[in-house]
Formats: C-alpha cells, structure tokens, sequence
C-alpha cells in the first residue's frame, strides 16, 4: 500500500483543468531533471498535447546516471547512455514519434543552480524558447534537489521571458513528506486515463528504473512495480507557479 501525501489525497478532487489552460496558445517546453520524470509526472498531458496538435518540446537536464552508483556493468558514461536511449524510446511513444528529447547533459544531481548555471541552460534551450507559451516542470515541493533546482531554472526562464505560464508536477512530494511551504496554491488536475496504455508504456521504457536489468548495484534505485502503477493511473497533478 503506497502512503501518499496530503496534495496526493487532495488532488483525486481537485478541479480539473484543460490543456488549453496549461498550454497557452504556443508551444510547449515540457522541462524535467531526469530521464523517466517526463514519463511520470505529465506523460498523459504531453500525449494529449500531441495530439491536439501542439508542439512540444521535451529537454532532459541530467543525465540520470546517479541512480546505479555502485554498479561495474553499469558505470556512469554507460549508464548515461542506456537512459538516453530509453528517454528516447519514452519520448517516441508519448509523441508517436513526433519528437525527440533535448538532452542537456548535466550530471545527476548536479542540475544547474546559480545564475551562471542558469543562463547557461536557457542558452542552450533558445532554440525552442521563442514560440514557448507555457513549461511545464517538477514541484519544488519534490524532495529532492535537481527535482527543486530544475524547478528554479524554469521559474528564471518564465521571469526573463513575457508570455509563459509555468505549471509544476509533482513526482516524489506526491509519495514522500513535501518540502515545508512550497506552493501548491491552485493545484489542478488532468485526467489521464485516454492516454494510460501510452503513458504506461513510456514508464516502461525506462528499463533501467523500473526493472532489475542492472543486477550488481544492491543500492541502486529501481522503482516499486507499485509506484509505477500508481503514476500510470493517476490523474497527473498541475500547480501554478
């Protein structure tokens, strides 16, 4: 049985919102720290978005490869391309091949957090930022920091730029005790279940996280076949920030 948080609970009636409400009239640059948080947090979203037509934008901050620390099959320049090639697959599916992820490369749990680090991401995301009219980001609720420093940088960009709207998903604040006083003011719902068999199979595509496929790591992460269940059926939450 999964112990979820209050916004958890809260959520299941919270008001439902449109993907016009989250999107704005332009594209949409969907923002998240690691591989398979795309998958988890908007999956459903970003495969409506699609197919209502919309553009979309997926960029990738870290590179994941923290999740395994102690595995010799899987050392980190491997493991970072395994969960390259599985966001990829991720990606594909939830666009039905209509994009591909932006990948910024930074190392897990080293997300950018000063303002050097930030206008540094923001360059290497101007390509897509002229049409963006709304991000759509991790919770800095979520307890861990490159879910509350990604949170940061696309509060910077939604600053500097006119016309953005900035909604946060939460992952683990869902599952685990929120940071103390983070907004969650207006949080709203999705309904997912149109696009769960889509999502469920994005969530899949990281095999790396979601299965034993690397074996030599006992303190590697591998996410409960319950949890994931959890995220594929649930309505995916939106807080604007």
């Amino acid at each position: 049985m999964i112990a979820l948080t209050d916004i958890a609970r809260r959520s299941t009636t919270a008001p439902v919102t449109s993907l016009d409400d989250l999107a704005g009239p332009g594209e949409i640059l969907v923002l998240v720290p690691h591989p398979d948080d795309e998958s988890l947090a908007m999956g459903a979203a970003i495969a409506a978005a699609v197919e209502a037509g919309r553009q979309v934008h997926i960029a990738i901050v870290t590179d994941g490869a923290w999740s395994h620390p102690n595995s010799a099959s899987h050392p980190p320049d491997v493991l970072s391309k395994l969960r390259l090639s599985e966001v990829k697959l991720a990606v594909s599916i939830l666009t039905r091949g209509k994009a591909s992820p932006i990948w910024l490369g930074y190392p897990d749990m080293a997300a950018p957090d000063c303002v050097d680090d930030f206008n540094e991401g923001m360059h290497l995301l101007a390509p897509v930022l002229e049409k963006t009219s709304a991000i759509w980001t991790t919770w800095n609720g979520d307890p861990h920091p490159d879910h509350q420093r990604v949170w940061r940088l696309a509060k910077q960009i939604s600053f500097d730029r006119d016309g953005i709207r900035l909604f946060a998903c939460p992952v683990w604040g869902r599952v685990q005790e929120p940071v103390p006083n983070a907004d969650h003011t207006g949080l709203k719902r999705f309904p997912s279940e149109k696009y769960r068999a889509q999502k469920s199979q994005a969530v899949a595509a990281h095999a790396s996280q979601m299965t034993n496929l690397i074996k030599d790591d006992p303190d590697g992460f591998t996410m409960a076949t319950e949890l994931a269940e959890y995220f594929v059926l649930s309505d995916e939450i939106f807080i604007p920030s």
